[in-house]
């Protein structure tokens, strides 16, 4: 436990806030772009890397590059300077296409291994909802017999794969490289989509030294016939979309950096009232739509309501064009309980930690997001490698506004800022990626309708609301900091006659 904690005077980070544009609402789903790029090897999770052989020659199709991304096949690309919508995280970037379901057609995907932590490609039904994905771990290479760099770390990047999207259900027993869009699922049964899919690829944390593209330029789509034989829409190769910034060529407007900085007025605080938070704070596990909007309804009307109360068929499945191969927790906060929160949780290890083999990992990737709920932004958020860890592998994540941060919530107090951002109201988004199958506290092992927090454990990021006596001055430790909090967000909650149970800081459930 640290006697002392280290002053610092107070800093707003400036990080870009992400952007994403949507064709109608298409464009966001819970992953976005990071501000920087070239990341030093160690922060990038991929000091492994250097031990890699060089990278192998990727075949890719000869097609014409045309200006401001005209004619590419992906239509558009998320941005940090332009939009940000349907709560993304910073560390990645993706790039959407819409492609119409022709009988007798299929999309083939050209692409390489590049130089980053994670890529994917996701399809999703006119609801945004994922309906198959493909993560970097489960594409076949071209080359017979060479080895996926994401599954053998011995194995050289740069070499080529093709993929596809089959217009048609997904049978039982699935094609290689091979992505499913014909279904609707509705429960435990699922009725044809005729019309088209939406599909995503995403890249998350490039290695040192390249952008999100990974060194290898993005994928290219082909509308071919179904058994391959002929190309009937070979789309233009592009290095951007044309939207959101023309190919690249739109400045940066500067808005979400002058965000960052904007400290809600006091006088505000009263006039809006969003149902997304809880006195006391609730941790809740991201299902779906339906699940989500009856939960932001009991919160209005004040009564918790479960999936019974309604005849809704509540059928989870993801929403916000979320990712298959993450899950969710989150939890809502509101300025009208408190102008600070913690966020408190054992940390898993993740892709390129130090000390962990290769492959060894509990997750691929987590990150932590502060979000609004109205306008769907994030304000900031902060990846595993980012995230500060005290000496017993917790992470304490305190959000307030750049002028109301302690001087001593740092890095090196086991503590990582957030802003809040200038809303009423918070929403942290908690992401886990690709669990290790013996990681049974993964949020991907929470059963819908089961608490969280008998299969989390520790692992349950946990909120409380902290006051001036907790902030005016150092406490002793991150942990005896979000103590602190907890009961003074206790006492709240006893005052308002609210019934809850919640967790100090690496103990199990106090009720």
């Amino acid at each position: 436990m640290q006697t002392a904690f280290r002053q610092e005077p107070h800093r707003a980070r400036c990080r870009g806030v992400m952007g994403v544009l949507a064709l109608g609402i298409l464009l966001g789903a819970c992953s976005s772009e990071s501000g920087p790029v070239g990341l030093d090897a160690t922060q990038a999770g991929g000091a492994r890397m250097a031990q890699r052989p060089p990278d192998l020659p990727g075949d890719r199709p000869e097609r014409p590059q045309f200006p401001v991304g005209v004619g590419c096949g992906w239509q558009a690309a998320s941005d940090i300077n332009v939009t940000n919508i349907a709560f993304p995280d910073d560390s990645a970037k993706y790039w959407v296409a819409v492609v119409p379901h022709i009988p007798g057609t299929r999309l083939r995907i050209d692409g390489r291994f590049g130089h980053m932590r994670y890529f994917s490609f996701n399809v999703y039904d006119p609801l945004i909802r994922p309906v198959d994905a493909i993560a970097d771990e489960a594409l076949v290479p071209d080359e017979a017999g060479q080895a996926n760099p994401f599954v053998d770390e011995r194995a050289p990047l740069g070499g080529s794969y093709t993929a596809y999207v089959d217009f048609g259900q997904k049978p039982e027993t699935p094609a290689i490289n091979t992505l499913y869009s014909g279904a609707i699922p509705t429960g435990d049964n699922a009725v044809p989509n005729p019309a088209g899919t939406v599909i995503m690829y995403r890249s998350y944390v490039p290695e040192a030294g390249f952008d999100f593209q990974g060194g290898v330029g993005l994928p290219v789509l082909t509308l071919e016939t179904a058994d391959g034989s002929q190309e009937i829409l070979p789309y233009a190769d592009c290095t951007e979309p044309l939207i959101p910034t023309g190919g690249g060529v739109v400045p940066d407007p500067g808005l979400n950096d002058l965000l960052l900085t904007i400290d809600l007025p006091d006088a505000l605080l009263g006039l809006v009232t969003i149902p997304t938070a809880t006195m006391p704070p609730s941790t809740q596990v991201f299902y779906g739509l339906p699940t989500t909007l009856l939960q932001i309804l009991g919160n209005a009307l004040g009564v918790p309501l479960g999936e019974e109360a309604s005849g809704l068929p509540l059928t989870g499945g993801g929403g916000f064009l979320s990712n298959l191969h993450n899950d969710y927790t989150t939890i809502g906060f509101a300025r009208r309980f408190g102008s600070a929160y913690v966020v408190r949780a054992r940390a898993p290890s993740w892709r390129g930690a130090a000390g962990v083999p290769w492959g060894g990992e509990q997750l691929r990737y987590w990150s932590i997001c502060q979000n609004e709920f109205l306008t769907q932004r994030f304000v900031d958020c902060a990846r595993d490698e980012e995230v500060a860890l005290d000496e017993s592998g917790f992470f304490t994540v305190m959000v307030t506004d750049p002028a109301d941060r302690p001087t001593w919530a740092n890095a090196d107090n086991g503590i990582t800022w957030l802003p809040w951002g200038p809303f009423p109201d918070g929403l942290i988004i908690y992401r886990h990626m690709l669990p290790d199958p013996g990681f049974d506290q993964a949020i991907q092992n929470v059963p819908q309708g089961t608490e969280p927090a008998g299969i989390m454990g520790d692992y349950l990021p946990i909120g409380a609301y902290c006051h001036d006596e907790q902030l005016s001055q150092a406490p002793q430790s991150a942990a005896a900091l979000f103590d602190d909090c907890l009961d003074a967000t206790s006492g709240q909650g006893a005052q308002s006659g609210m019934v809850f149970g919640m967790q100090r800081a690496g103990s199990t459930p106090v009720r």
